[in-house]
């Protein structure tokens, strides 16, 4: 029987519970096996004790959403968008993405919800490439945090298939049309077993002139069908929506996460709805306020910072609502253009920004998070995964210590120490 203990340090369980100070954490193999102050938690002899004091334990960083099968250098002055992504293998960008997931473990993030690929030339979307990394993940081929793979349901024209010309486009991008189609994708991505279904149409389509987030590119009925399949597989569903009937729609039906939803606010009684029947919404809003971030794109294409800043009061009225109104809130970056540190930057942003606490913060990127994402992790306590986290500061104090690798010490994935001070090991 392994067993190894944390002593000394200051517990932020994730519960949103006060912390608990000269706390002790027993871990057996992989999971937590009691939690508490010391003299609380008896400490069976030969435990290997790994001594925490004057830092804090807390859960492992849970990743919302995130895209970091890809390519993310088309942002550099002269590339337009994923346009050059289409001369190079499909493969390099799977490999690319190892890497990246690699750094955000580094970074303290010990879960990563996939929703699909971000490279056009990506043979498919129905997520087998998701299951793979998963599975490399799990048989531990990979050092990188567990993997939550999404399985894509899509409209012909719809978010992701404005991002090359269809004549290039893989078999695996093209679209479904009516009820009967999108039944067919579900079960394709049920046959990988994927984790859930996101559905890329309900918000709006992109990249297109007129097009914009009050959208929509799926019908209801389209949107109920791909609900039921997931859900008589007891997988959730996951819709990318912003505003517009879509939305609604999405909301109405039943899906378990809305991504984005960044207008929510247009539409109130959603928002109380969402909170009612306990939708998370995923709000991705920290790339509207990183200022290297909106001089990328600028310089891509010229305008766009302007645009991200005319957005940002909506972005926290829309969040504040939604948390005010008591909807779940599960904090994801939509990360593929910025630095493994993006998370801890997004959970940055709600405390900055939108009037969350710093404790509200790390519920929403722990807890929280866990949830959304069905895994036994996302809080310290007995029978859960012990992924953990021992930082060199208080995140209760400093949110933004966990944007500063060399601060977080240790990172435990499944009671193994995976990563250290910014490094693999």
């Amino acid at each position: 029987m392994k067993l190894k203990v944390i002593v000394g340090g200051t517990l932020i369980d994730g519960t949103g519970a006060e912390p608990v100070e000269d706390s002790v954490v027993l871990i057996e193999r992989k999971l937590v096996k009691a939690a508490g102050p010391r003299g609380a938690v008896r400490v069976p002899s030969g435990a290997e004790a790994v001594d925490a004091g004057g830092r804090t334990v807390m859960p492992g960083l849970i990743e919302g959403h995130n895209h970091p099968l890809g390519e993310r250098d088309f942002l550099d002055p002269g590339f337009k968008k994923y346009y050059d992504n289409m001369v190079q293998s499909p493969a390099l960008g799977l490999l690319k993405g190892v890497q990246v997931i690699q750094g955000m473990l580094a970074h303290g993030v010990t879960t990563v919800r996939i929703p699909h690929p971000t490279i056009a030339n990506a043979p498919e979307l129905r997520g087998e490439w998701l299951v793979a990394l998963r599975t490399a993940v799990e048989r531990g081929y990979v050092n990188a945090p567990r993997v939550v793979a999404g399985g894509c349901v899509l409209p012909t024209g719809g978010h992701l298939n404005s991002l090359a010309p269809p004549f290039v486009l893989n078999q695996g991008w093209r679209g479904a049309d009516g009820p009967w189609e999108v039944r067919r994708q579900a079960r394709e991505c049920l046959q990988y077993e994927v984790d859930f279904i996101k559905l890329i149409g309900p918000g709006h389509k992109r990249f297109k002139p007129g097009d914009g987030p009050e959208h929509t590119c799926m019908t209801r009925e389209e949107i109920a069908a791909a609900v039921e399949e997931a859900h008589w597989k007891g997988v959730p569903a996951a819709a990318h929506a912003k505003n517009g009937p879509g939305l609604r729609f999405a909301v109405e039906e039943g899906v378990d996460s809305i991504e984005h939803g960044t207008h929510l606010i247009e539409q109130p009684d959603l928002i109380t709805r969402m909170a009612e029947h306990g939708q998370f919404l995923v709000p991705t809003i920290g790339m509207f306020f990183m200022e290297p971030l909106m001089d990328a794109y600028d310089a891509a294409e010229p305008g766009t910072k302007e645009s991200f800043k005319r957005q940002q009061p909506s972005l926290i009225r829309n969040l504040k609502a939604c948390r005010e109104a008591g909807v779940k809130i599960a904090a994801g970056t939509d990360n593929t253009y910025w630095d493994e540190p993006g998370l801890a930057w997004e959970l940055h942003t709600y405390v900055r920004h939108a009037g969350m606490t710093p404790m509200e913060a790390l519920v929403s990127g722990t807890k929280t998070c866990a949830e959304l994402c069905r895994v036994n992790a996302g809080t310290v306590e007995p029978g859960r995964y012990a992924d953990l986290l021992i930082l060199d500061g208080d995140p209760l104090k400093d949110i933004g210590v966990l944007q500063n690798s060399d601060r977080v010490t240790a990172v435990y994935r499944e009671g193994r120490l995976a990563a250290g001070e910014g490094r693999l090991l």
